[in-house]
């Protein structure tokens, strides 16, 4: 029974198991039990009758929550210039020192404390801090009647938890804070007016570390601009309880003052700083006027998934609230669509690739067109001088190419797909470049060259092509000499002819062991590997069967998909492989991700191209390849701004976390780069407004 309710009021909805787990390490007396089953029965309350709403409005449930269409725009804080004039009538203005003016790519400061389990090599080490910092205030507020505490007194209760020598561990978290934080630019023009103006500036802090390391911080982004720093620990009182800003006010005295200011004149002082209550209504109540700044985390965090896992958790959210929670500017929803969904996605599935590649001894890695583009473009930044290309390619290609090894995929993809979509004969044959044929099927079918592709006329063009089966594949020969030359030239593979693959033959890796194969990766964004499938075919046939191919997917066929079991031979044999989801893993992934909502249409355009698509090869005069493209992107300006935030994302994380990158560690699982996904998946209001702005032609698939 007990086993029933927990199941019921705790682990149906992750973001109540999550407030409960985290509340539940903090209970420790039976009041403090009974107080929070008060608590899950209220967090059940909210979500399941008042839509996910607390008692003030807030919705503090993820999968509750809407998405803001520009989410940079929401910023709630008055403009940098305005509050620089608000604050210009003040005297002495002070600041809240972390999350206001010094930030972290965290999306809780405890974040930073896995960082440090991770260089110690120790479980549970945030569990374990967190704990000793309580301690150490507890024993303070005992002996000396105040809570505040240095992190030499946090490390001397930690120490006894840990083992970790309590010097060692002081000197790794002051590195890690000065390796990890980084300046507000929203106050770094701020300050700098201020200082101009020659107003008293002050920081003020609740924090453990020592004085004169916070000033090493600030200066190292700010410069020398600030007249005194107070900060709790060394001044023995709060901002939390107030009577920090009583010293706030007689040092602000003292120093105008020293300015030549009459020692009784009226002070003005401002303060800024994040925190509702200590850095608000205490600053208030001491008569000092406050500023809220909200803090970028607090802000973004509601927007953000939690069902991922704890540390690639915290980075993804901190740097995503950072981006677009600091007031500092405002961005497109093109740019915010591959900052937030597309660059943690991209970054992961790249190292993914990469892993798989180096435990394959993958010769090259081949990015297929388009959505290959933006994908190797970030593989390149993350793995400099790694063997990639870009292969030109597209689905039409490919079904037309490989046409006498799969006709169902071509009779799909050039008919059957497009039944009643208001396509002409003329239009079907030509786009597959079988126009020589149109007249002679529309005599057959008793129609004419402008009468509209219905179920029962793309069932005779099928029986028609098959009966002229000769005519259609050799009118594709050519082309395919073509394509197996660039093949060649781009992979760098001798033109071997020796042996061709033909219509219904098992493929060649049963002809020969898989033994000392050159091994080449192919790169597609999803989903039934077709477009792969037509490369490895036309690369065997006019290359030889010497070519072992591994595909590397995104994401396969969900399960909505009639295509769901096309590929599974494929993937059972490993050589094709899907990074968020398959059949065998994520399952849960699997069954929700569904072509029928555009859920594949969303993921390409995030990985999509500027350039124009692919149509084929052709001969020129001379016997040299020309490409052949569709007309210019008439989204290229959007789709560059949707790949320059999957760029920015990319150089982001490669500064604060480059390093796991570079040793082959903290891979993002298909999972967590899928988790902002399903929030954007997940909401139809968010996809009409996209869709309004960036209206795509829906069809374009079967182009």
């Amino acid at each position: 029974m007990k086993t029933r309710i927990y199941r019921l009021l705790v682990n149906r909805v992750p973001a109540i198991r999550r407030k409960y787990q985290e509340a539940r390490k903090k209970t420790a007396s039976k009041g403090d039990r009974v107080l929070l089953l008060g608590k899950l029965l209220l967090w059940n309350l909210e979500y399941y009758f008042l839509g996910g709403q607390n008692r003030r409005g807030e919705c503090s449930f993820p999968e509750k929550k809407k998405l803001l269409f520009q989410e940079s725009g929401s910023f709630t804080c008055m403009s940098g210039e305005k509050l620089l004039r608000e604050l210009s009538g003040y005297d002495v203005i002070s600041f809240d020192v972390f999350d206001t003016l010094l930030l972290r790519p965290f999306s809780a400061p405890t974040d930073l404390f896995y960082m440090m389990g991770i260089e110690f090599h120790y479980p549970d080490f945030p569990v374990l801090r967190i704990l000793a910092e309580d301690q150490a205030r507890q024993k303070k507020q005992k002996t000396e009647g105040t809570g505040e505490v240095s992190l030499k007194e946090i490390w001397e209760c930690l120490n006894p938890l840990t083992g970790i020598p309590a010097t060692a561990g002081i000197a790794m978290e002051m590195s890690l804070e000065e390796k990890y934080c980084l300046g507000n630019p929203y106050f770094l023009p701020l300050l700098k007016a201020l200082k101009k103006e020659e107003k008293i500036l002050l920081a003020v802090s609740d924090m453990y570390l020592d004085r004169e390391f916070i000033q090493k911080l600030l200066e190292k982004f700010y410069g020398p601009v600030f007249d005194r720093i107070l900060v709790s620990k060394e001044e023995g009182c709060s901002k939390g309880e107030g009577n920090l800003y009583e010293k706030v006010r007689n040092i602000a005295g003292e120093l105008r003052t020293a300015r030549g200011a009459p020692f009784k004149g009226a002070c003005s002082i401002a303060h800024i700083g994040d925190n509702p209550h200590s850095d608000i209504l205490m600053a208030r109540k001491n008569k000092i006027e406050p500023f809220l700044y909200p803090n970028p985390q607090d802000a973004g965090n509601p927007r953000r998934p939690f069902e991922m896992s704890r540390i690639t958790g915290g980075i993804y959210r901190g740097l995503v609230n950072l981006r677009f929670h600091t007031g500092v500017r405002k961005y497109s929803v093109f740019y915010e669509l591959g900052y937030i969904y597309g660059g943690l996605a991209a970054l992961g599935f790249c190292q993914f690739i990469h892993r798989r590649a180096r435990e394959l001894g993958i010769r090259q890695v081949c990015f297929l067109a388009r959505d290959g583009d933006i994908l190797k473009q970030v593989y390149d930044r993350l793995y400099p001088g790694s063997p990639t290309c870009y292969l030109l390619w597209s689905r039409n290609v490919s079904a037309r190419l490989s046409a006498e090894r799969f006709p169902f995929d071509f009779f799909q993809r050039f008919l059957f797909q497009k039944i009643n979509q208001g396509y002409t004969m003329e239009k079907i044959f030509a786009s597959m470049r079988l126009t020589a044929l149109t007249e002679k099927a529309c005599q057959v079918l008793d129609c004419k060259r402008d009468s509209v592709l219905t179920e029962k006329r793309a069932v005779g063009c099928r029986d028609f092509l098959l009966g002229q089966w000769e005519s259609v594949t050799g009118a594709y020969k050519e082309e395919q000499e073509l394509a197996g030359g660039y093949l060649r030239k781009l992979l760098f593979l001798p033109p071997d002819k020796s042996r061709e693959i033909r219509p219904g033959e098992p493929g060649s890796e049963n002809a020969k062991s898989q033994e000392g194969l050159e091994k080449i990766a192919l790169v597609d964004i999803g989903w039934a590997g077709s477009g792969p499938l037509g490369v490895e075919y036309l690369l065997h046939k006019t290359s030889g069967p010497s070519w072992q191919v591994h595909t590397f997917l995104a994401g396969s066929s969900g399960a909505p998909s009639p295509d769901r079991n096309s590929s599974q031979n494929f993937f059972f044999e490993n050589r094709m492989e899907s990074y968020f989801f398959s059949q065998s893993h994520n399952r849960d992934l699997w069954k929700f991700h569904d072509l029928h909502k555009k859920h594949n249409l969303y993921l390409e355009l995030l990985f999509t191209s500027p350039s124009p698509g692919f149509l084929g090869f052709k001969k020129t005069a001379d016997g040299e390849i020309n490409f052949l493209f569709a007309p210019t992107e008439k989204h290229e300006g959007e789709i560059c701004q949707i790949q320059t935030g999957i760029l920015d994302f990319i150089s982001d994380y490669q500064r604060y976390f480059g390093e796991f990158t570079a040793k082959g560690r903290g891979e993002i699982s298909g999972r967590d780069a899928y988790a902002p996904l399903l929030l954007l998946l997940g909401d139809t209001d968010f996809q009409r407004k996209l869709e309004k702005a960036f209206f795509w032609d829906i069809r374009e698939n079967v182009e």
